[in-house]
């Protein structure tokens, strides 16, 4: 039974009824902007394990390479919608996490992350958490590691900005 032409409520008292096709066509803008932050989020991830990894510390490095892949595979970023780019996801993403912890590892130097890659971070974490807890208690676990990790990251973040605040330095013109 196809219920794309039933008509559901799309707010409780609303008075105004969609389609399930008119619905998906409201959604369908938001949906993509969070696609975008999502796979900026992840590409910010990879350089933030790239850093990691010249530095020696590799504790975290599969654990975000996990969830980058996760975080792929939830909001489809596959090349099209086909089921086969669907299934090569896993492997084009962490090819991608892996090049730039291998390059990272063998130079020992990691890309610089501005603020818009440390925001697009933390806003693709916070996207992404509070899709997993609306998924229910079995996503709890991967909305709990956002929040562990965004705010790590701000702290970490804010650490590294106070040398440059302290002594005056604008980075800027450098």
């Amino acid at each position: 039974m196809d219920n794309r032409e039933n008509n559901v409520p799309a707010q409780a008292g609303g008075g105004r009824y969609y389609s399930i096709d008119e619905l998906l066509a409201l959604m369908e803008p938001q949906y993509r902007a969070d696609q975008d932050t999502t796979r900026r989020c992840i590409a910010g991830l990879s350089d933030y394990a790239a850093q990691l990894a010249a530095q020696g510390q590799e504790e975290q490095i599969l654990r975000l390479r996990k969830l980058c892949i996760e975080m792929a595979e939830f909001w489809g970023l596959a090349e099209d919608d086909t089921l086969e780019a669907f299934q090569k996801m896993e492997e084009q993403y962490g090819s991608a996490f892996d090049n730039a912890v291998s390059a990272a590892r063998d130079s020992g130097h990691a890309p610089e992350m501005g603020e818009e890659t440390r925001q697009s971070i933390l806003d693709g974490l916070e996207i992404y958490a509070q899709k997993m807890r609306c998924n229910g208690p079995d996503c709890e676990e991967w909305a709990a590691e956002c929040d562990v990790l965004a705010e790590t990251l701000e702290k970490q973040w804010q650490i590294d900005a106070a040398p440059n605040q302290q002594t005056g330095l604008k980075m800027e013109g450098m």
